[in-house]
């Protein structure tokens, strides 16, 4: 059986390994910034060794496992950083920030 506590809500900054062309292109052509996305999730922790594992969406089945769907696994070596989100009162859901 799963465990089924609560997971942690985080954003993981990382860098992408990402394709610069479609198409045959120069050297010079090539741009060294990197490609840094953020990612927002639930944190699998320990599921895959050397990688951070992050979920969209879970929910726990009728025998008690955790189901899991969306699931991005992210090698260690490419995270730049990683927070946990607070959870927020449910008097503030649906509101507009003003």
């Amino acid at each position: 059986m799963v465990n089924v506590e609560r997971l942690n809500a985080v954003v993981v900054t990382w860098h992408d390994a990402h394709s610069e062309f479609d198409t045959w292109t120069s050297v010079s052509a090539i741009d060294d910034a990197p490609c840094v996305v953020q990612t927002a999730g639930y944190l699998l922790p320990g599921v895959k060794a050397d990688h951070v594992v992050v979920v969209q969406s879970f929910y726990i089945d009728n025998e008690g496992d955790r189901e899991v769907d969306g699931v991005l696994a992210i090698p260690v070596g490419m995270v730049k950083s990683m927070v946990v989100l607070s959870p927020i009162s449910e008097s503030t859901w649906g509101r507009a920030s003003r």
